[in-house]
């Protein structure tokens, strides 16, 4: 049985933490190429990445929710800055940050159907 240390671990962990941005800058630059050509490569990895911590600095530790909160900065920019945003996040509730984070997403699909629908 193959047995890695804590150390090969935090590395692989880090691979695959970047994998995540690379996945979503091939994504923008299919998307968005002018964001793409915008930012270049560096420009976009760091952008990313200053969305990765700044998740973490709400608590968000699950990839997906990291994944999610990472799209949002592309979406949306300095979201998470948004008082709205930051009193949801630091609410004192029995609720995961994780938790936090689905349920905002959850309300935010439905604020954006209610602006964006169409009435017949």
């Amino acid at each position: 049985m193959l047995e890695l240390s804590s150390e090969q671990i935090a590395k692989l962990d880090a691979v695959r933490r970047d994998e995540v941005i690379e996945k979503l800058l091939l994504e923008v630059r299919a998307q968005d190429p002018n964001w793409f050509a915008q930012h270049g490569l560096t420009g976009g990895t760091s952008y990313l990445a200053r969305y990765r911590r700044n998740a973490e600095e709400f608590g968000l530790t699950d990839p997906q929710s990291t994944e999610d909160f990472m799209r949002y900065g592309l979406m949306f920019p300095d979201f998470h800055r948004d008082d709205a945003f930051v009193s949801w996040m630091s609410r004192p509730v029995d609720d995961s940050p994780e938790q936090r984070f689905k349920d905002y997403q959850s309300v935010m699909r439905f604020v954006w159907k209610l602006k964006n629908a169409t009435w017949n």
